[in-house]
């Protein structure tokens, strides 16, 4: 339930910056999400709308882009996408990850863990 979370988050980012810039009206928030944040793009839009509800923001336009997770294998220096394995024998899905090159998890993640608002399209006073 972290989308709960993260979607007031954003929320309040908007309409505090909203209300910085003397906007009476949003019409659209672009979002950006890492894939590796696990995050449910639906579930963190629905919050974002109910959050939204009864706001400047009520009927603005809500665009997520979700962010492909790149890694670089301190292995065999490998950049790109990763492998994300789940494993059948754990009842909660645990993603391993690992170097589609080399297999090595001696991997560090430089693209995928974000969780940002791009840009708000707003109507000053």
């Amino acid at each position: 339930m972290h989308e709960a979370s993260i979607a007031q988050s954003i929320v309040q980012t908007v309409l505090q910056e909203a209300d910085k810039q003397s906007a009476f009206y949003i019409e659209s928030v672009e979002i950006e999400i890492g894939e590796l944040t696990f995050l449910g793009i639906e579930q963190i839009e629905f919050w974002i709308k109910t959050g939204f509800q009864g706001t400047i923001a009520e009927k603005a336009e809500i665009v997520i882009k979700q962010v492909k997770g790149i890694i670089h294998c301190k292995a065999c220096d490998y950049q790109g996408e990763l492998n994300i394995q789940k494993d059948p024998a754990y009842h909660i899905s645990i993603p391993t990850f690992s170097c589609p090159q080399c297999q090595r998890s001696k991997i560090e993640i430089t693209q995928g863990r974000e969780a940002l608002i791009r840009r708000i399209k707003i109507l000053k006073k």
